[in-house]
């Protein structure tokens, strides 16, 4: 069996699916929400698929593994024998990462880790496994905590890669569509949990991993010894949003955007103060409902105009005091080369209507390409950013109507993650 080290490759998850497998899926979200691509997308092993499941991974590249420790892999053949004698060999190679992920706690009531369970579990001889970095993966910020010391270790390994190209760090995004292994080449890979069926907002769970990571993303850029950030591949705008407040303008200098189309929409340092002609205007004069309060932004850049959702935006004439809906002046699509120009605009509009009405605290409606957004995201510092995301589906019985549902709360610049708050329903198959 031919096996192949890849720094960029995916981390491949071993575990018991009889107790451990709830387990093995939340972590391999919470390696993905933090940039570290799964070997495989399908986490539940159909039985008798262990051997040529691992030897396939192996073949295809791995950058390491975890091991998930649960009181039922003492009766695991397959990890004992087959999965685990490969991957304890491989962490021989200073370029493979083996981590233990367990849910055993030692019975003396302190809540910490049983160190030698695994080894005991498995019949091993002492320290076989219990002599590598363990940490507790029962709750989802310790799984966080340990997707990222995956992450920590991909950067460290993938810096002079990062070096080499410019100290360009490449950032490849996908909320939309569920994860596969092949093809993962960025540095950062992150996934998250695509939309409940018949649902186009982002995963609640997708957005509460992404929340536990976002905090971590400017260390990790530090790390790869990153000077620019270039992202690609789509996501929500409530994402790409809170993905440019992860790396704002007084943190990172430049950020560039590759659309679908290969688009390169790029902000260098500060936004630009809007000069000249407008390029985005208000439909309308803002609106004044009473002097103090949290206004509400709707910004429309797509070439067909559509307001229904924002029309009927709940209480929006009694909940806040000043209400703007900007719009792009020219036709058809946005030119990529004005992006800088265009954020320079959107933020001015938004700080300055704020300001008026004495606050931070902004709502916002955005109806823009994804790049907008994230690059907009990077601007909006010391305000609070209530974002929603457009929703048609259908409620019980009635017919699909447009709307805006919450999605996050960011507040960038105050230490920790810049999603301050969750705020998404759940979905309809959790209520």
């Amino acid at each position: 069996m031919r096996t192949r080290i890849d720094p960029r490759g995916p981390v491949f998850i071993s575990y018991r699916q009889s107790d451990g497998r709830e387990i093995a899926v939340a972590l391999a979200w919470a390696l993905r929400a933090a940039g570290v691509p799964v070997w495989h997308d399908q986490t539940d092993l159909p039985p008798g698929d262990t051997d040529r499941r691992l030897a396939e991974a192996l073949s295809s590249g791995l950058s390491g593994a975890v091991l998930v420790v649960t009181p039922d892999i003492a009766s695991s053949e397959a990890i004992r024998d087959i999965e685990l004698p490969r991957l304890l060999k491989l962490e021989n190679n200073a370029e493979f990462t083996l981590a233990v992920g367990s849910t055993i706690e030692r019975r003396d009531g302190t809540g910490s880790l049983d160190y030698s369970a695994p080894d005991r579990l498995l019949r091993l001889a002492t320290r076989t496994v219990g002599r590598l970095n363990q940490k507790p993966v029962a709750a989802a910020d310790e799984r966080a905590a340990l997707a990222h010391s995956m992450s920590r270790q991909r950067m460290e390994r993938l810096r002079s890669d990062v070096q080499q190209s410019s100290r360009l760090l490449t950032l490849d995004v996908q909320t939309r569509v569920p994860p596969f292994a092949g093809g993962m080449d960025g540095d950062l890979v992150l996934r998250l949990r695509p939309p409940d069926e018949g649902e186009r907002r982002p995963h609640r769970g997708g957005l509460l991993d992404l929340q536990r990571f976002l905090g971590h993303l400017p260390q990790l850029v530090a790390i790869a010894g990153a000077g620019a950030v270039r992202v690609r591949g789509g996501a929500h705008l409530s994402v790409a949003c809170a993905l440019g407040a992860a790396l704002p303008t007084t943190l990172m200098g430049t950020v560039e955007v590759l659309d679908t189309q290969g688009g390169r929409w790029v902000l260098s340092g500060q936004a630009p103060s809007p000069v000249g002609d407008r390029l985005c205007v208000p439909v309308t004069p803002p609106v004044y409902n009473f002097d103090d309060g949290p206004v509400l932004v709707y910004i429309d850049l797509l070439p067909q105009q559509s307001d229904v959702a924002f029309t009927h935006f709940p209480d929006r004439d009694q909940t806040f005091a000043g209400v703007a809906h900007l719009r792009y002046t020219g036709d058809g699509l946005l030119d990529p080369n004005q992006a800088a120009a265009i954020v320079g605009e959107l933020a001015a509009d938004i700080r300055s209507l704020a300001s008026t009405h004495h606050t931070t605290e902004v709502h916002l409606l955005l109806r823009c390409p994804y790049p907008i957004a994230l690059l907009l995201g990077r601007t909006l510092n010391t305000l609070t950013i209530h974002l929603y995301e457009w929703e048609n589906s259908p409620d019980g019985d009635a017919e699909p109507s447009p709307l805006y549902v919450p999605s996050v709360v960011l507040r960038s610049g105050t230490g920790g993650s810049p999603i301050h708050a969750v705020t998404a329903p759940l979905s309809a198959a959790e209520s």
